[in-house]
């Protein structure tokens, strides 16, 4: 009885997770929802190390991890301008990068970054739960989004973080969630 329990318990996990990652990463509608989109993205020898700001812009850290997916682990400091979103950040890190902005499906699911996975992979089915990319807030720790990218005001010190996860496996990134870790 307790191992059914036990099942049911991480079965309704999956789909709790699975329904949190698609609400985390809706985009903001066409011609809004962001905030501004001025962004300062100054090439640095290590994207880790941020761009300088200038009045009112807000450094963000973003930690990618590929997981299953070549790539491993990045880490980019991006600047971006007043009123910016998660979404606004995730863009300007792939323009920092050179990499493929970030693809969504219709429905404001974030499918890939730096076009990993390849098309037409976005919320894939895959062992009970689905393959798809967790949305992440650092600080002291990592905390999993509540709220979707399109609703997150960006700060100057922002931590965000994205993690491909399959089947529904949601665990945070494996790197610091502190800005000044992660930055320096």
């Amino acid at each position: 009885m307790r191992a059914i329990r036990q099942r049911r318990t991480a079965r309704l996990a999956l789909v709790v997770a699975a329904m949190a990652a698609a609400v985390a990463s809706c985009t903001p509608p066409p011609g809004g929802g962001g905030g501004s989109t001025t962004t300062t993205t100054t090439p640095s020898s290590d994207p880790r190390h941020c761009p300088a700001r200038g009045a009112g812009q807000a450094r963000v850290a973003i930690v990618v991890e590929f997981g299953p997916l070549s790539g491993g682990t990045t880490v980019t400091c991006v600047v971006v301008g007043p009123g910016a979103s998660g979404v606004t950040a995730l863009t300007a890190r792939a323009a920092r990068l050179g990499t493929p902005a970030p693809r969504y499906n219709a429905s404001g699911l974030l499918c890939a970054i730096d076009g990993k996975p390849v098309a037409p992979a976005c919320g894939t089915p895959n062992g009970g739960g689905f393959d798809y990319w967790s949305y992440w807030i650092g600080g002291s720790s990592w905390t999993y989004a509540t709220i979707g990218p399109a609703s997150r005001a960006m700060l100057d010190g922002t931590v965000e973080g994205w993690r491909f996860v399959t089947g529904g496996s949601n665990v945070a990134p494996g790197t610091s969630a502190s800005f000044a870790a992660l930055t320096s």
